[in-house]
Order: structure tokens, then C-alpha cells, then sequence
């Protein structure tokens, strides 16, 4: 009897675990680390790798999640190029597969530009890694937060509270307790922002480096999917910041402090324009924030360099200019600013950094979305044969002598232009991370997050274009010979006259005896308002179409630079 009642036993646990196995060989089991869904779009997205799910070779009628999620059609060989139909209690959800990782932030309360709120956040990666942590987030940017897809500052905590930071690494990028995630809500393909950080990188290291190997010159940025409370919000770009670490500039003791300055407006300090009274008990100061030392906060430094290129003569500043500032940097972001037109970028989106007392400043580019033909704003900007400047760099073109600017920017251009600056270089990089986007189907889940984004098919085709007609500018201008200059050479065109100044709708222009003259109007963002080439001694440019405001002229000859303050009233 107890054999008959064993045998018995075996034999129903037998057929018990024949069903379970024929009702799971068509089930598709995902653990909670890697599904993420959105209840309100009806949207499922795995970051689990599909060659992983692939192996077993069967093919799949049921997704098993949160619950049991009937396919509309059996799954054979996953892929992250197609969307999936799935339905769970009478309601249909697009599954998509994706390699990226993926973001999860949870609030209990509304986020804001200041001060951050506490959240948690969940970042899931495709090989199964996973980062948990507090921390605190706020909106970022200025224009920006007018978007609908907003930008955020991450910092990490130890806890709710916020009283203590927590540093952690994320998708390889450095240790630390801040990080930021950049909507790219103006990037017609997401990627400019990217590609260009990765491009002055390969440009540009930081002078220091054999003293601070561990010193970048800007930002790394990886790919992310995001969730905010359970809503899907598209692709964003999680990034590296600009601060005293990532620079590695010395901290402040015993007087050796390096500085950090941060241009957020296109204003007088920032774009060489003018001279403001600084206020040490303020953290601005002429379109600059004040960023390190934290310990203490003083323009001094800082107003006498904007002095010294505004005010200096022409034989102070070509003598000891490479003193004050790195000439392979000036040189660096000048043919880098130009190559890429970042037009939101002369004083505006770039620091002013020094690695310590008594060592010249350099530049640190950032927020590079307006770039490669397309604007601040994202729109088209076909202009491919102007030259972006400021104040400081008007002087500087004037500079012909041997070892000086336009010689180094002359044999620089020519050295990149041979690796790193070619057309297929730089293509290669937009396809890159426009065939990652597209092979895990991110533009078409962009366009359910965000209804207004388009993209555009012959996005690529335009870059394209646009880069080589920009090429070939600056072949020409960076390559043409520079005049040596004289001690007589006057740094401005005395035959300049710009007037009425100030002025209500139109600005008469006595550009003197030069065939051609460049003639450049900037708003104190930095900005370009108008642009054009002046033939012949005497022209009347239409203003009305401007807003009140002071804007900055400049004109540029073969023989000379001339700036001058323009007040439209």
C-alpha cells in the first residue's frame, strides 16, 4: 500500500511538472530589474540584451511581468529594431526591447528648478548592474525649462535627508555625487551635444596632464531611457560636470587655489565688451558665475584679465598675452568654436578655468546642442562663411608674429585636418550614435513621449553638406597668409563711424577706405542679430526688426578689427 500510494505521488508530480514546464515553454519570463512600464502610454520597455533571451530558441505567445501579458503574435528572435503588441486584461501595451540603460526616478513631491527635492533613483543596466541610491533633483538650465522635456541636476545622497553626499559611478563615468541628465529637447537628432563633446576631447587635453593625469578637458556623456514616477520621458544624455574635480584644479590651501568662472550670459565680462565695477560680495559678475574657489569669493583676478585684453596696448598685449592665458587652448577652441559654429558659445556656455595661482586661464566649452547647422533653438542655420568671435579673440587674430596665434592656429588646423578633423571622422561619430538610436527604435518611443518631435530622414544628409561647405571655409581663412604686424599697426580702423548711435531703426556705416569689411552685430548674449559684408565706404543697415538694447558691432578688414557699442532705442 505505502509503494502504491508512492508511486502515486510521483506519478501526479510528475504530471504536475510536465504542465508547468508545456505552460512556461511559450512564456517569456522578465525579472523586475529589467522591465519598466508606463501605465499611462501603454508602453513596456525591456533592457534585458536579446541575444540573452534569444538562446533558448523558443518562441514566445506570453510575456511574464508583472503579471501575464498575451502577445499579439508569437516572438521568435527578439529584436530592439521592432515594436511588439501584448495585452493584459482587455488593455493593449506596445513592448519594446532596448540596450540602453534605463533611468527610473521616484518623487513624492513636484520637482523644481531650486531647490532640489528628494527622490530615489533606479538605473538598470542590460548586463543586470544596478545603481540604488537618494539624491537630490531640481531643473536645469535657463531657456531650457520653457521646454517641455525637461532637463535635471542629480545630486547624490546618503539618505533623505540630504545632509551628506554620496559619490557613485555610473556607466563608467567618474566617481562622484553629481551628474546631470540633458533633455536635448532642441537636438533635431539627439546627437550634437554628444558628438561634439566627444570631438573637443580628441582635440584638446588639459596643458597639466603629466601633474594631473586624471584632468579632462570636458565631459563624458552616455545614453539613457528615463522614467519619471512610472511616465516614460524619452532619451536622455547622462553627463559628467564641469567643476574644480573634473578639471582637477588645485583646491584651495595655502594660497594655491585654482579659480573657476562660469559664463552664463553673453554679457559685457564674458564676451570682452566692456569693463563692469565688480562686487565681491556678489557670486556675478559681467555674465560670469563664480564657481571655485568656494571659499572665498574675488573677481580681482578675473577683472584685470577682461582689463588687460580690453585696455592693454598693442605692445603690452602681444608681449605677455601667452602669459595669461594657455595659447594652445585660445587656439584650440577658437578653430573648435568655429568648426562646429556653436553661436550660443563666444562667452555664453564656456568656463574660464586656471589650474593654479600664478598659471595662465584657459577655456571649457559646454552645452554644445546649437552646433553643426542648426541653432540654440535647434532650427536650421545654413551659414557656413563667417567666423564666430569676442573681444578677446578679435584681438588675437591680429597677432601674425611667428610664434604667435594666427601662426599656431595656421599649423594646428593643418595637423587635425590630416586625423581628427576630416569629413569621415566627424561623420562617422553623427553615424554612430544615430544607428544606435535607431537600431533600439529610440526616435520612434521620442515621438510617443513627445509628440512635436519629428525626425527628420535626411537630417544626416544636411550635416553632411553643411560640413563640407565649412570645411572648406576654414581651409581657406584658417590657411590664408596673415600680414605681419608692426608696432604702428593700429589695433581699431580710425576711419570707422557708426551713427546715429544711439539709434531707432537704421545705423549708417562709414567703413573707410577697405574693399571689404566684415560686419558682425551681437546682442550681450553673444548672440549673432546680423551679419554681413560691407563693399565700398558707406552703408545703412535696417535695425528695426531688433528689440531695444545695446549690442556690440564689430567690423573686421584685412588691416583691422573695430568693436563698437551700438544703442538701439
Amino acid at each position: 500500500m505505502r509503494r502504491t500510494t508512492t508511486a502515486l505521488c510521483c506519478l501526479v508530480l510528475s504530471g504536475l511538472l510536465l504542465r508547468t514546464s508545456t505552460a512556461t515553454a511559450d512564456t517569456l519570463t522578465i525579472a523586475p530589474t529589467y522591465y519598466h512600464i508606463d501605465q499611462q502610454k501603454h508602453l513596456i520597455l525591456i533592457n534585458k540584451k536579446p541575444a540573452e533571451l534569444n538562446g533558448n530558441g523558443a518562441s514566445n505567445e506570453y510575456l511574464n511581468l508583472d503579471g501575464t501579458y498575451t502577445l499579439s503574435r508569437p516572438i521568435g528572435q527578439i529584436s530592439t529594431e521592432l515594436a511588439y503588441q501584448a495585452e493584459r486584461d482587455g488593455i493593449r501595451f506596445s513592448v519594446y526591447f532596448t540596450e540602453l540603460p534605463i533611468i527610473r526616478i521616484t518623487a513624492s513631491q513636484p520637482i523644481q528648478d531650486t531647490p532640489s527635492i528628494y527622490a530615489r533613483l533606479s538605473l538598470a543596466e542590460p548586463n543586470g548592474t544596478v545603481t540604488e541610491s537618494a539624491l537630490g533633483i531640481e531643473f536645469r538650465g535657463g531657456f531650457s525649462q520653457s521646454y517641455p522635456k525637461k532637463s535635471y541636476e542629480l545630486s547624490f545622497w546618503q539618505d533623505s535627508t540630504g545632509a551628506a553626499s554620496r559619490d557613485v559611478r555610473l556607466l563608467g563615468m567618474r566617481n562622484d555625487n553629481k551628474y546631470n541628465l540633458q533633455a536635448m529637447y532642441n537636438e533635431p537628432l539627439r546627437v550634437r551635444n554628444k558628438v561634439s563633446h566627444e570631438l573637443w576631447q580628441e582635440i584638446h587635453q588639459p596643458y597639466y596632464r603629466l601633474q594631473e593625469p586624471e584632468a579632462k578637458s570636458g565631459i563624458a556623456l552616455e545614453y539613457a531611457e528615463l522614467f519619471v514616477n512610472g511616465e516614460y520621458q524619452g532619451v536622455y544624455a547622462l553627463g559628467e560636470r564641469i567643476d574644480r574635480k573634473q578639471l582637477k584644479l588645485k583646491k584651495y590651501s595655502n594660497g594655491i587655489t585654482g579659480e573657476l568662472y562660469k559664463g552664463s550670459e553673453g554679457a559685457a565680462g564674458t564676451t570682452f565688451s566692456g569693463l563692469p565695477d565688480f562686487d565681491n560680495t556678489s557670486e556675478t559678475w559681467g555674465g560670469f558665475e563664480y564657481k571655485h574657489p568656494e571659499e572665498q569669493t574675488d573677481w580681482t583676478n578675473l577683472y584685470n584679465f577682461v582689463d588687460f585684453v580690453r585696455n592693454s596696448s598693442d605692445q603690452e598685449f602681444f608681449s605677455t598675452y601667452q602669459q595669461k592665458f594657455v595659447l594652445r587652448n585660445a587656439v584650440d577652441y577658437y578653430l573648435f568654436l568655429n568648426l562646429v559654429r556653436a553661436t550660443d558659445n563666444t562667452g555664453k556656455n564656456l568656463y574660464v578655468a586656471k589650474y593654479k595661482k600664478g598659471e595662465p586661464y584657459f577655456y571649457v566649452p559646454w552645452d554644445l546642442d546649437g552646433v553643426f547647422g542648426t541653432d540654440w533653438k535647434g532650427e536650421v542655420s545654413t551659414t557656413t562663411d563667417d567666423l564666430l568671435t569676442n573681444g578677446f579673440y578679435d584681438r588675437l587674430w591680429q597677432d601674425c608674429s611667428a610664434t604667435g596665434f594666427r601662426a599656431t592656429l595656421r599649423t594646428r588646423w593643418a595637423e587635425l585636418r590630416q586625423n581628427v578633423l576630416t569629413e569621415d571622422h566627424i561623420l562617422t561619430k553623427f553615424r554612430t550614435n544615430n544607428n544606435y538610436l535607431m537600431q533600439n527604435s529610440v526616435y520612434e518611443r521620442e515621438q510617443l513621449a513627445w509628440s512635436d518631435f519629428h525626425p527628420v530622414p535626411d537630417q544626416l544628409a544636411y550635416t553632411a553638406s553643411w560640413l563640407s561647405s565649412r570645411l572648406r571655409y576654414l581651409d581657406a581663412t584658417f590657411g590664408a597668409p596673415c600680414s605681419v604686424l608692426t608696432a604702428n599697426s593700429p589695433a581699431a580702423n580710425p576711419a570707422v563711424r557708426l551713427y546715429p548711435n544711439p539709434t531707432t531703426d537704421a545705423l549708417r556705416v562709414e567703413a573707410g577706405t577697405a574693399a571689404t569689411t566684415d560686419f558682425c552685430l551681437r546682442d550681450l548674449r553673444g548672440q549673432v542679430v546680423l551679419q554681413t559684408t560691407l563693399r565700398g565706404p558707406l552703408h545703412q543697415l535696417d535695425l528695426r526688426h531688433l528689440p531695444k538694447g545695446l549690442y556690440v558691432a564689430t567690423l573686421r578688414d584685412e588691416q583691422h578689427v573695430t568693436t563698437a557699442r551700438v544703442m538701439l532705442q
